[in-house]
């Protein structure tokens, strides 16, 4: 991972119906300017089309998981979106349009710097998978239901 190159993308291509994962150096945002290269890799499952996966992987330290609104992100490229946990507001940075978004578990929090571009162009594949007006309908419930219920008892040392 080269944090100097904001954005470098690498496996974005929607095949029959599969939407490959968004993996992008991105920079964890501290006091107010974005320092700290991060993996990030975005990934679509249209069995839980309301939701997109995002894996953090900081230079030093364990990945973590988040699972965010698919709408909520798509919406913070452009609007302040979101609330709680969660939230995400466009800015500008040297690269170009960028936006930042909000994670905020128990006592600790963190603001990333996403480039819209790319980010953009990924969520509209999803969308082309499955719409935002489909979203309830192809949702696997039991599934869906399950996971989350997972993700609530497990405990990450």
């Amino acid at each position: 991972m080269n944090g100097e190159q904001f954005g470098v993308r690498a496996g974005q291509a929607a095949l029959s119906g599969e939407l490959s994962a968004l993996r992008l150096d991105i920079r964890r945002v501290l006091d107010g300017v974005p320092r700290q290269p991060v993996r990030a890799e975005f990934r679509f499952d249209p069995g839980t089309p309301m939701v997109v996966s995002l894996t953090l992987t900081p230079w030093h330290g364990a990945a973590v998981t988040w699972r965010i609104g698919r709408e909520l992100l798509y919406r913070g490229l452009y609007e302040e979106s979101g609330e709680g946990d969660v939230q995400a507001w466009p800015t500008q940075c040297e690269e170009g349009d960028a936006a930042w978004l909000l994670l905020e578990s128990g006592e600790s929090s963190a603001v990333f710097e996403l480039p819209v571009a790319e980010v953009e162009e990924w969520l509209d594949a999803s969308y082309g998978i499955v719409s935002a007006e489909a979203e309830a309908d192809a949702l696997d419930w039991d599934t869906f239901i399950g996971e989350l219920l997972e993700d609530r008892g497990r405990t990450d040392d």
